[in-house]
């Protein structure tokens, strides 16, 4: 009986303990930008909202832009197929360089 109880217990806060964790869509990319992959992760830990991280491997060399990208680049888009309901983007704080001699703001390898 005791060993059936400590499975029990074991097994009860493994299913408490996932509860917490992200759902994660897994490395994503496209045929026409190989350099790149991305994935999606949906944190529903607060109850009362769900937080999406939308994270950006770039290979070395690559880089993305900044919502505000200078003057050397272009914002990012994203594009959903269904409407999305009240949301508010934040993003982590870009690091500076140039491209061809222009000043932008972005970010190299992974974001």
């Amino acid at each position: 009986m005791s060993t059936l109880f400590k499975a029990s217990l074991l097994l009860g806060c493994l299913l408490w303990q996932s509860t917490g964790l992200a759902s994660d869509t897994g490395w994503l990319t496209s045929p026409q930008n190989d350099h790149a992959k991305v994935r999606l992760q949906a944190d529903r830990s607060a109850p009362d909202q769900t937080r999406i991280l939308l994270e950006v491997a770039l290979e070395s060399g690559w880089k993305t832009y900044w919502r505000s990208p200078g003057e050397g680049g272009i914002a990012p888009q994203i594009l959903w197929e269904q409407p999305v309901g009240n949301f508010q983007w934040h993003w982590p704080t870009p690091r500076p360089f140039e491209v061809a001699g222009l000043s932008t703001q972005g970010y190299q390898q992974q974001v």
